[in-house]
């Protein structure tokens, strides 16, 4: 691996290396024997499999590295995982009478709180997002 220079913004190789990267995991049999099959989540089309999650973790580190690499040689800035300190709850959300007079009827057939039915309806849709 060469040795990148550092951006504009001072953000060099081992500060990418360093941030709180997400993972999806999943096992799969094959022929047999159990694979683990790792993928960055913010990191479109980084993923690796192996036998063993260390052995999948050590891989998929090594091609963190080189994504960085190539999105600084291509002068595009490298997706960065969301910090989930930074939110603290609070959404404004606006929406058309229509659809908020939908969201109020549900939520009292529900006997819940808009808020709380918002946060059901907005869980099943990401439930369902995952699973395409």
């Amino acid at each position: 691996m060469s040795k990148m220079k550092k951006t504009k913004d001072n953000k060099g190789l081992d500060y990418y290396l360093n941030l709180s990267w997400t993972y999806t995991i999943e096992t799969e049999i094959h022929d047999g024997l159990n694979y683990y099959i790792i993928r960055v989540n913010e990191l479109p089309g980084i993923c690796t499999d192996a036998e063993s999650l260390d052995e999948g973790m050590n891989e998929i580190k090594g091609l963190i590295a080189c994504a960085i690499e190539i999105y600084h040689e291509k002068g595009e800035p490298v997706p960065e995982p969301v910090a989930r300190d930074r939110f603290k709850g609070k959404i404004l959300y606006r929406t058309d009478s229509g659809r908020h007079y939908l969201i109020a009827k549900t939520a009292q057939r529900m006997h819940k709180s808009i808020s709380k039915t918002l946060d059901t309806l907005i869980d099943k849709g990401l439930e369902y997002l995952r699973a395409i």
